[in-house]
């Protein structure tokens, strides 16, 4: 890598509703698998969660507070899941607060939440 090279993409995989075993556990292979398979942006997903693996530490503070959406891998890096919630209800908007919190909880701000329609950063907050 050269010294103007912005290093590897981050991790832009949809946050879903697949449970790890446990909040901090390692994602079941499986999971991380169709987790890096990702797939088209859904159209009722209504954010993107980015992981900058440079920086991920693997505190599991946000498998902890998103333990449905987020998860650590065998890797020791967190993970979106794959899945998606519907925008606009009362689900979506559930989620969206729970993936908010678990970006602004990172100790290491290795977490970005987008609006999966514009772009738009949802979290963290300036």
């Amino acid at each position: 890598m050269t010294p103007d090279s912005a290093g590897p993409a981050p991790d832009t995989r949809r946050a879903g509703s697949r449970q790890p075993s446990s909040p901090t556990a390692p994602a079941p292979a499986a999971a991380v698998a169709a987790a890096a398979a990702g797939g088209p942006p859904q159209e009722d997903d209504p954010v993107v969660v980015r992981v900058d693996r440079d920086r991920c530490i693997g505190s599991g503070m946000c498998a902890h507070t998103a333990p449905g959406s987020l998860a650590l891998g065998a890797d020791g890096v967190a993970h979106p899941l794959r899945g998606s919630a519907p925008d606009g209800g009362p689900a979506g908007e559930r989620l969206t607060e729970r993936l908010a919190e678990a970006v602004d909880c990172c100790p290491v701000e290795a977490l970005a939440l987008h609006s999966a329609r514009d772009g738009r950063r949802v979290a963290p907050s300036d």
